[in-house]
């Protein structure tokens, strides 16, 4: 019969601090303090939406109500509660879509026609198709994505923001048809090159191709009309340009 084996004793808590933390009453309540700063550090840091959003109306020279800024407010609101769920950007927080996302709306809606019919392909996440729809009352946008669960999202983004000029059509680029739109964009979807060719077969004959870039692009099967150098908010450089038949 082996010895018996003595248990260990256990050193009591208040000598075992290397093992681990007393918390007394006075550390709790200051966790509390820190985390309750932080948070209002951070309340007072975020960026107001509407300043922001009346910043770049005022950049890109587009005419803004009160009303639209709140709309556009609304779908970043929708978009970042939807991304908890659904992968639909890489943007986590709402100083991430004002500074890296929003603004490519902006531009576009300087650039397009007025009165224009213009299909986005690869709408995902909403981005630049709803705010655009939502800067540019005048136009028709077809909002076409493949996934599902980024339809049913676009779907309720479109409904929630009032964008009555705005439909969303569940399909691949390859299924669709030229239907003569007055322009057709898309971002982050193709390689510029590849998308000038496929949004070329989308268009009408005076139709036009809006390509986003990181710099400028030139193509020798259509025309450069107008094109526009920027950066986003965080300084990363951006180009888009809109490209007619040569």
């Amino acid at each position: 019969i082996p010895p018996a084996v003595a248990e260990p004793r256990r050193r009591p808590a208040e000598n075992r601090r290397d093992i681990a933390k007393v918390w007394t009453h006075e550390d709790i309540w200051i966790c509390r303090a820190i985390r309750e700063a932080d948070k209002r550090y951070s309340d007072a840091m975020a960026p107001n939406p509407d300043e922001q959003i009346f910043r770049l109306a005022k950049e890109w020279a587009v005419d803004l109500a009160a009303e639209t800024t709140a709309r556009v407010g609304r779908f970043c609101a929708v978009l970042l509660e939807w991304n908890n769920r659904v992968n639909l950007t890489g943007a986590k927080s709402l100083a991430d879509l004002l500074a890296e996302h929003v603004p490519d709306s902006f531009v576009a809606a300087r650039l397009i026609p007025e009165n224009a019919s213009v299909i986005d392909i690869g709408s995902g996440g909403g981005l630049p198709g709803i705010p655009l729809a939502i800067l540019r009352a005048d136009c028709r946008f077809k909002l076409v994505e493949p996934r599902g669960k980024r339809v049913a999202f676009l779907n309720t983004a479109v409904r929630t923001c009032g964008c009555g000029n705005a439909t969303v059509l569940q399909a691949r680029s390859e299924e669709l048809e030229g239907e003569g739109y007055d322009v057709a964009m898309s971002r982050a979807t193709f390689a510029p090159e590849d998308w000038l060719r496929l949004g070329r077969e989308l268009v009408g004959a005076r139709g036009q191709v809006l390509v986003f870039s990181t710099a400028e692009m030139a193509s020798e099967a259509m025309r450069l009309g107008e094109g526009v150098s920027y950066r986003s908010g965080r300084g990363a450089p951006r180009w888009a340009g809109l490209f007619g038949r040569a």
